[in-house]
């Protein structure tokens, strides 16, 4: 297979990609939108063209474009950037307030939190943003329950950044039971020179009015998707996806990975006859104007395919940018570090530094499905060269700045390759490259480290002693796996629900919400916690809280083990 390997990365055409790059430099590609449709149809044309079977996925999504926003206070007028999902404000007046507890290193206790939002009614609030325990989606909804007006947050960003970002919390669009965690107060960042300026005032006066207007393009449109799909000897295939809208151009987010992700469809088709599993790739839409909403209504109607035959995710996003030097990985690490840190060192000369557990976030949505592999590479700069904190090469993510400036024909072609050959891999591999004892052996550590950071009224004994049955389990799984014992379905059962446990907590037909995730992060928000720091109502509601979910990891550890009792 190392053969068709080097064919499919020979075959890789700088022309085609630099194409498609300049089609969609012209575009704002924002959902339901004409320029949207407009680059999905070209996807489309270009499929047509090189012969690839696909399919055209329409839907109704919830998105919300921002249209304008500013604040004036002392006859002094500061650009804002609205929020996706903003509640619009018409000359809103109201009360400044600078949240100080957003300047907090570590987290807050329950009862410093209490005192947080006790400040906020009916007020503006100026905040640095939610803390290290929450999103700024959750913030904003706390801050609305407790009567502010309004929640303006500051970009870190030095150098008049303002990244545009989303205080959804819900996963795609919203069902019933999560209407009522979409009603949403006014919302918008502020330039880092302009917040700085803000705190200094209201810092110099008793009080400061603000007057602001935010209006939005908020509403239900219908957008289209493309899934391209390549089969292979066996059903089951590899998703490749990345999403094709954009805040303006978007040349590095995302169009440089649409480009890529149409050059895989063409290379993969042309070598189809070969291929072990199938590939398919998506285009998205609904990434950075909703909440993932495209993604997340391809898992809602191809749930049961994907269940039954798609075996690993590979998600592309920001690909091809200027100054990403270096590349890291987030995965879930079933597939062990070497599987990627081997293509790291090849392509950047470098070691790559530990993984980085999966995130929630770019499109991952499809944990309810049990895949059983999800990767998506994150370039960055080398330390000495970074520039800010965006997930990019610099601080135009997310700005009318990410222009065709920002693409580095260079790394374009170096991501193009290092992403090629993980899919490929994935595909011919055989069997799927699991790595049980290595991956055990990380969570391992990740849930020892949580479970000792609990106070005594949490007794995690029970999980321990049930995560070590399963423990036992997985060398079985290990050793039928050596002897090629095992299918791809036996493989993606047993890790893609273990999986779900660790990371979800909703059923497998559901999504969580988009807040804080991890590695048994359902446990993390227990750290911390002692009847001292919290409200007698707070502890007695955590504790609830703890045995259900001790309940639910232990009954998904059981059933993992009960799926393996019977391979």
């Amino acid at each position: 297979m190392d053969d068709l390997k080097e064919k499919l990365l020979a075959g890789i055409n700088k022309k085609n990609l630099l194409e498609t790059i300049d089609e969609f430099n012209h575009l704002y590609r924002y959902s339901g939108k004409e320029e949207g449709e407009q680059a999905e149809k070209y996807i489309e044309s270009k499929l047509q063209e090189y012969g690839v079977d696909y399919e055209t996925v329409t839907y109704d999504g919830f998105f919300s474009i921002p249209v304008f926003a500013e604040l004036k206070v002392k006859n002094r007028f500061y650009e804002l950037v609205g929020d996706v999902y903003s509640k619009e404000a018409c000359h809103l007046t109201g009360e400044l307030v600078y949240d100080q507890w957003s300047e907090a290193s570590s987290p807050l206790t329950e009862l410093e939190e209490e005192q947080r939002m006790a400040r906020f009614k009916d007020k503006i609030v100026l905040t640095w943003g939610a803390g290290n325990r929450s999103s700024l989606a959750t913030f904003a909804r706390q801050a609305r329950e407790a009567g502010a007006l309004a929640v303006l947050h500051i970009c870190k960003t030095k150098g008049h950044y303002c990244h545009h970002t989303n205080i959804g919390i819900i996963w795609g669009t919203p069902g019933f039971d999560e209407v009522p965690y979409m009603q949403f107060l006014p919302a918008a960042g502020l330039y880092r020179e302009d917040g700085e300026e803000l705190i200094q005032i209201i810092s110099n006066n008793d009080s400061v009015l603000g007057d602001l207007t935010i209006r939005m393009d908020t509403k239900i449109r219908k957008s289209s998707m493309v899934v391209a799909n390549i089969p292979g000897k066996s059903p089951n295939y590899v998703l490749v996806s990345n999403h094709y809208d954009s805040w303006y151009e978007g040349i590095t987010d995302n169009a440089v990975a649409d480009a890529i992700s149409l050059e895989y469809a063409r290379i993969f088709q042309e070598k189809q006859d070969q291929l072990t599993r199938g590939i398919r790739i998506a285009w998205w839409s609904g990434h950075s104007d909703a909440r993932f909403s495209g993604s997340t209504y391809y898992c809602d109607s191809h749930w049961s395919d994907l269940r039954q035959h798609c075996v690993a995710h590979v998600n592309l996003d920001l690909a091809g940018c200027k100054n990403s030097d270096q590349i890291r990985c987030r995965t879930t690490c079933t597939e062990g570090m070497a599987f990627t840190a081997k293509k790291i060192l090849k392509y950047t000369g470098t070691e790559p530094h530990e993984y980085i557990p999966m995130i929630r976030g770019a499109d991952q949505s499809f944990w309810g499905v049990n895949v059983p592999i999800t990767i998506m590479l994150k370039y960055e700069p080398k330390p000495e060269n970074r520039l800010s904190d965006c997930p990019s090469g610099g601080p135009w993510w997310h700005t009318p700045e990410d222009r065709i400036d920002k693409l580095d024909e260079k790394i374009m072609m170096r991501d193009a390759a290092i992403n090629l050959e993980v899919i490929e891999e994935l595909e011919a591999a055989d069997p799927l490259p699991i790595k049980i004892p290595e991956f055990m052996e990380e969570y391992t550590n990740h849930l020892q480290k949580i479970l000792s950071q609990l106070g005594s009224s949490f007794n995690a004994e029970p999980i321990k002693e049930s995560w070590n049955e399963l423990r036992k389990a997985m060398d079985v799984v290990a050793e039928k796996q050596s002897a090629g014992k095992l299918q791809d379905i036996d493989i993606k059962e047993t890790v893609g629900r273990l999986l779900h446990v660790i990371y979800c907590h909703d059923s497998e037909t559901t999504h969580d919400y988009g807040d804080s995730f991890g590695i048994f992060k359902a446990l993390d928000k227990f750290n911390g916690l002692e009847e001292k720091n919290c409200s007698r109502a707070y502890f007695t509601i955590a504790k609830t809280d703890f045995l259900r979910t001790r309940n639910r990891l232990i009954h998904g550890f059981s059933e993992v083990i009960d799926y393996i009792s019977h391979l």
